[in-house]
């Protein structure tokens, strides 16, 4: 059986990046859990003690019953007063039980919602992330394309330049052969 102390004691896997649940959510759930599991078992135990103190009585009063010889009319009264007592008893321990199982049943309930919440979080941080990822795609093939047009326009460049050089260096031959 799980005792508060392990559940206090647990500790959980780092995850990458944003996937899993937050630390801290867990850790302050898992308080939560401990401080409800440590009342139900005290609550637990001290039902039982009661119990045990009921079902001492009840043995004490029938070994009283039997050594004793009462009249016929205060012997049944006794043996009700102890039928009670044990229904009591009975009826205490379900009492006990009934509650904690509701409780139970709630810390589930409690604890399927923080990770719906968590699973929604997470759905939540991959969309976000997915945008941000297409966005950055989008403004580095706008990059892209802009650099392309830029390339493109300096080659063009480059061969005007070319061609201005050829024709300077061809003027200047001629000037030198006309000058010689």
């Amino acid at each position: 059986m799980i005792t508060p102390a392990d559940i206090d004691k647990k500790e959980f896997g780092a995850t990458r990046l944003r996937e899993g649940y937050d630390q801290n959510e867990v850790d302050e759930f898992l308080d939560l859990v401990v401080a409800d599991y440590s009342a139900v078992i005290a609550e637990r135990n001290r039902l039982a003690e009661e119990v045990q103190l009921l079902r001492r009585r009840l043995e004490t009063s029938a070994s009283e019953a039997a050594t004793t010889v009462l009249p016929a009319t205060p012997v049944g009264s006794a043996e009700k007063i102890l039928v009670a007592a044990q229904k009591t008893a009975e009826q205490v321990e379900a009492d006990a039980n009934a509650e904690a199982g509701q409780i139970k049943a709630a810390a589930r309930s409690e604890a399927d919602d923080i990770r719906l919440a968590a699973r929604r979080e997470a759905t939540d941080l991959r969309e976000s992330a997915e945008t941000e990822r297409q966005r950055i795609l989008n403004q580095l093939k706008t990059q892209q394309t802009e650099l392309e047009e830029s390339i493109e326009i300096l080659k063009s460049k480059r061969s005007g330049y070319k061609s201005w050089l050829r024709a300077s260096l061809s003027r200047i031959e001629e000037e030198e052969a006309k000058g010689v």
